[in-house]
């Protein structure tokens, strides 16, 4: 329940159907009715909310109320580890290595994003999405498009295929075999004779999926959610920060959450350095990558702890 002293109204049109609410809110009496985040789907539900009264703490962008953060359900790391499971080999890579595997080799998943990048565009790369592959045949991708429209590649155009898994980056040269337009527009690209593979990452990054706050350069705490985790750095989606302090990549900063280990809830305050910004293309969010800098024992203990824990569950 939030201190009902630090409580100030929200406007009944701050709020918008089919869209998140952007703060915890509360009655009047302090109750909280609705945690930030949650969509308001129906008139009703938003109706609901005005009766009762809105609003929010006063105090949420300088110090955010953490009550109605959702936290990671606690994990048996115990039990997973009596189930068989081995502990994991450290790799043996290193950043730049670079190697020549089978397609069969590869591990992607149908709905992965995968890069087109074309002779003549060199500078521009194309998102698709994988949506399947017939062995020995072609590879399906969704069409490329351009400025929000479908871009005509014709059969036989060569190019290169770029993907982003983990901790590797793999790239093949590959070729139009056919333009399908039933019952969608969908592309067969031809199977590559070998992949290139980069290790780009040190750590495996894992999906995890907590809220916390980020903070860089002495701006505002931002409420956030780290996306995937390694034990050298993460991925953080949080509303923007000032231009001055994002475009300025290299500034220190702080990356808070907890970290449910072993039913255990560990909270981490951990030292980062802002390492890329991206737009997400969504208003006010962005993604962030962080390199963790200079972690104490106890901080390196709780992080291992809680990624090997992920890795662990996601096997």
């Amino acid at each position: 329940m939030a201190d009902h002293t630090s409580l100030v109204p929200v406007r009944a049109s701050e709020l918008a159907l089919g869209r998140p609410a952007p703060w915890p809110i509360y009655n009047d009496a302090g109750k909280l009715l609705l945690a930030r985040g949650t969509l308001i789907d129906t008139p009703d539900q938003l109706a609901g909310l005005i009766e009762n009264g809105l609003y929010r703490n006063a105090h949420w962008i300088a110090e955010p109320d953490t009550e109605s953060v959702p936290l990671p359900q606690a994990r048996d790391v115990l039990r997973k580890k009596q189930g068989g499971k081995k502990p994991l080999k450290p790799s043996a890579a290193v950043r730049g290595q670079e190697t020549v595997i089978t397609l069969d080799e590869v591990r992607w998943q149908i709905g992965d994003t995968l890069w087109l990048q074309f002779a003549d565009d060199a500078a521009q790369r194309y998102a698709v999405s994988l949506v399947g592959c017939l062995p020995n045949r072609s590879i399906l991708v969704t069409a490329p498009q351009k400025d929000g429209k479908q871009l005509f590649v014709r059969e036989g155009q060569a190019f290169v295929v770029r993907a982003l898994t983990g901790r590797r980056a793999y790239a093949f040269a590959a070729q139009l075999l056919k333009y399908q337009q039933t019952p969608f527009v969908y592309l067969h690209i031809s199977l590559p004779k070998e992949v290139r593979s980069t290790v780009i990452r040190q750590a495996t990054r894992v999906p995890v999926g907590a809220e916390g706050y980020l903070a860089v350069d002495g701006s505002q705490p931002l409420a956030a959610s780290v996306i995937d985790l390694s034990l050298a750095g993460a991925s953080v989606v949080a509303t923007s920060l000032s231009g001055k302090v994002a475009a300025k990549k290299g500034v220190t900063g702080k990356l808070r959450f907890v970290a449910s280990v072993a039913d255990q809830q560990l909270p981490l305050e951990l030292p980062v350095v802002l390492r890329a910004v991206e737009s997400l293309g969504e208003a006010d969010f962005h993604q962030y990558g962080v390199e963790f800098a200079q972690l104490t024992v106890r901080d390196r203990l709780v992080l291992s702890a809680y990624v090997y824990q992920e890795l662990t569950l996601q096997e």
